[in-house]
């Protein structure tokens, strides 16, 4: 498969050392200079609160956090949706609160429209860099009806006290080549992983299970425990401009075109070359990326040259598609579609599979949050 602008790849390559070079061995150099700084900075603030020299503050109701020790995606946009409806079918009313990156004040960030989309009336979705200041917000609005806060991208967030911390590793890229940020993706040392009450190994399906056993026992090692679950992110359906549902076979009708920006666009790739029989690119935008009428424009004029291919996005990338200046609250993503005639647009609906672990990770949230 050709991926087209392949920018945030290529970095991806040189932290990797799997592009090699003159020009790859100096960004190397210039990402080294910045490591020990930052290492002094996150071992500071860390030993600030181990030393109990900063305090987290609690916020008033039980909290759970979902994060990760690697910057990109890791999935924890999918299981802050699958914990909130756990909670839900418990009959706990969440307020998940998200940081809100690259939020605007009319339109919200990326995740948020996701994760409120996914929860409707059911559940409150709040954006603000300080959860302790977004948990007051909540409280002060929905106090009756909050039962519970689940913390997205919360295992940095230290400020903020939790009564359970659950970390994700994704199984493709586990440790980000080793090294903190920025040099590697690492967000700290990974022995700072002793913090978290219990590891979710995601993408499992992409790996071999030689692999996923080295995983473990190198978390072992680490932790002193074994993951709590095993989860993949399948796709199980599509979804076209007017919301109507589609089944994944249509990808072999035509060319695919794929386009995305998240954090980890590799397991977009790989789910797009598992279900369509022929992808002829995907371009690849960097995470949270605000898609232009340039943008789109370009997209369109590459599905069309490959014979009408149809366009295939991720849910992420839809609450931004099309932009506002296409889309100001007056065009609709299906009136859009019929303006761009030939070319189907969809995206792609993701699923939560549980290899192992469903009903071990169901008990120790039931342990610590009910």
């Amino acid at each position: 498969m050709i991926t087209l602008k392949m920018n945030q790849d290529c970095f991806i390559k040189i932290m990797a050392g799997r592009r090699r070079g003159a020009g790859a061995a100096v960004v190397r150099g210039l990402m080294n200079v910045g490591t020990p700084g930052y290492r002094a900075v996150v071992s500071v603030r860390n030993g600030m609160f181990n030393q109990g020299l900063r305090k987290s503050t609690p916020l008033g109701k039980p909290t759970l956090s979902v994060g990760n020790i690697t910057t990109g995606g890791t999935g924890k946009t999918p299981m802050v949706c699958y914990l909130a409806n756990q909670l839900i079918e418990k009959g706990l009313r969440p307020a998940v609160l998200m940081r809100g990156y690259k939020a605007t004040s009319e339109h919200g960030s990326d995740e948020m429209n996701l994760v409120q989309s996914q929860l409707g009336e059911r559940g409150v979705v709040h954006a603000d860099p300080s959860r302790i200041q977004g948990a007051q917000a909540v409280l002060a609005e929905h106090r009756p009806l909050v039962d519970v806060f689940l913390l997205d991208d919360g295992f940095q967030h230290r400020q903020a006290k939790r009564d359970l911390d659950l970390v994700l590793i994704d199984a493709v890229q586990p440790f980000g080549f080793g090294r903190l940020l920025p040099r590697g993706l690492l967000r700290e040392p990974l022995a700072n992983l002793q913090r978290a009450d219990a590891i979710i190994l995601t993408r499992v399906d992409q790996v071999t299970t030689t692999q996923k056993q080295q995983l473990d026992e190198t978390i072992q090692k680490i932790t002193g425990q074994r993951p709590i679950a095993y989860v993949s992110y399948p796709w199980v359906g599509l979804l076209d401009a007017k919301g109507q549902e589609h089944s994944l076979s249509i990808l072999r009708e035509r060319p695919v075109l794929g386009a995305c920006g998240i954090g980890n666009p590799q397991a977009f790739e790989a789910s797009l070359c598992e279900h369509a029989s022929k992808v002829v690119g995907c371009v690849v935008k960097p995470d949270h990326h605000v898609w232009t009428r340039s943008d789109i424009d370009d997209l369109l004029d590459q599905a069309k040259a490959a014979g009408n291919a149809h366009v295939v996005i991720t849910e992420k990338d839809f609450t931004k598609f099309p932009p506002p200046e296409i889309s100001p609250g007056s065009l609709s993503l299906g009136e859009f579609q019929a303006s761009v005639g030939s070319v189907s647009i969809f995206r792609a609906q993701q699923g939560i599979h549980f290899e192992r672990g469903e009903g071990a990770l169901a008990q120790l949230i039931e342990d610590r949050i009910m």
